[in-house]
């Protein structure tokens, strides 16, 4: 059985990957994403992984977990990424909530490092 940390890296990997389903798959209903220049809901982020091109290269460095609660936890990382020339660098907190039996996603927060496209 994955620990909460393993368990939330492979979700947020997963959400990494770029696809709009996995965001509907793991977002709660009420979920927020807060990234530079927006907040959006679950199904307007949805929507706009749905289409975005995805990324060549990406990785999540740094990676930490506190457990809050038995059924809650913030994942905090710092996030790379590259799209052809363009690059993507950011720190990232996500805060997860264990609703029915599964991890879900409550609030993700990106701040782009000075010097990020």
């Amino acid at each position: 059985m994955d620990t909460v940390h393993e368990e939330l890296l492979r979700i947020e990997d997963e959400l990494g990957a770029g696809a709009g389903d996995a965001y509907r798959r793991h977002l709660a209903e009420d979920a927020v994403v807060v990234v530079p220049g927006a907040v959006l809901d679950r199904e307007a982020c949805a929507a706009a992984m749905d289409m975005s091109p995805g990324w060549d290269e990406r990785s999540m460095d740094e990676p930490r977990t506190i457990e809050l609660t038995d059924d809650s936890a913030v994942l905090t990382y710092r996030w790379r990424s590259r799209r052809g020339e363009s690059t993507y660098a950011a720190v990232m907190s996500s805060v997860c909530a264990r609703r029915d039996g599964a991890w879900r996603l409550v609030l993700h927060q990106q701040t782009a490092e000075p010097g990020a496209d």
